[in-house]
């Protein structure tokens, strides 16, 4: 770099040499004059080369550059990494996205869960809150089949068995039905409301080999069309209630008024979809 400052001063020299007849004043006047201007042109030199240098980079800038877009472009790809872009031809299927997979395994994964807290369930009486957390489920996922609110489920099988004190011996009857069942029947004495009183009779009742049978075979029974009354409520479990009295699901005069304040004061309105 000091040899190009070197250079202009010695063409200077130069031409004061041609310009002034080698007069030693002459040369020192012109020189001055020069420098002179030089000087006050030095601000506007410096910007040019400030203006030429930011056009033209050093290449010691390079590697950071690349670093910059190696960066940004992995962060890309990492971003990316689960969007599939590829149209499938006529040959080709779209695989189920992997969630969807996840989904209905925990879905399995809670109907065993469910199934097989029923399954170790003896029988007995049962608190309120008891009641809901084991049938709950339960209820749930056969509302989903059949249609009938799972508040209403859980509602008939708390009343029919006084909250899994009765299950009609060892029927696994929780909506008292009668009939026989898919393990037979069972004979035992009830109580129906007959002409406005309460008589005692002999009746056979629906026995089941599981409690989950018995919720099961309660949803296929409302789908009768003696229940389409109730079942065209199926979105307000209160007048479901109403309609399953007026079908003559129970004799009971007070079933459906008995049925809603179950609901009621234990939620299990909570449990319908």
């Amino acid at each position: 770099m000091r040899q190009f400052k070197r250079i202009p001063l010695l063409l200077l020299l130069v031409a004061s040499f041609f310009l002034t007849g080698c007069d030693a004043d002459k040369i020192l006047d012109v020189i001055t004059r020069v420098a002179e201007g030089v000087q006050k042109a030095m601000p506007a030199i410096k910007e040019a080369v400030n203006t030429i240098q930011q056009a033209f980079p050093q290449n010691d800038n390079a590697p950071a550059n690349n670093n910059t877009t190696a960066t940004n472009t992995e962060e890309d790809a990492n971003n990316n990494a689960n969007v599939v872009v590829t149209s499938p031809g006529d040959e080709e299927e779209v695989s189920p996205a992997p969630a969807n997979n996840q989904t209905t395994t925990n879905t399995t994964t809670n109907t065993t869960q469910t199934e097989a807290a029923l399954a170790n369930y003896r029988g007995g009486r049962l608190s309120p809150a008891e009641f809901g957390r084991l049938f709950g489920p339960a209820a749930r996922e056969a509302s989903k089949k059949s249609g009938v609110p799972a508040s209403i489920i859980l509602a008939q099988a708390a009343l029919e068995t006084g909250w899994g004190g009765s299950s009609i011996g060892d029927a696994k009857n929780l909506f008292g039905i009668k009939g026989t069942g898919p393990a037979g029947s069972i004979r035992v004495p009830t109580q129906e409301y007959r002409n406005g009183r309460m008589v005692n009779e002999m009746a056979s009742f629906r026995k089941y080999n599981s409690w989950q049978e018995s919720i099961e075979d309660h949803g296929r029974l409302l789908q009768n069309a003696r229940y389409a009354a109730a079942m065209r409520n199926a979105g307000n479990p209160d007048q479901f209630a109403r309609e399953l009295q007026r079908a003559g699901y129970a004799t009971d005069p007070e079933y459906a008024s008995k049925l809603i304040s179950i609901m009621k004061s234990n939620n299990f309105y909570q449990y319908n979809n």
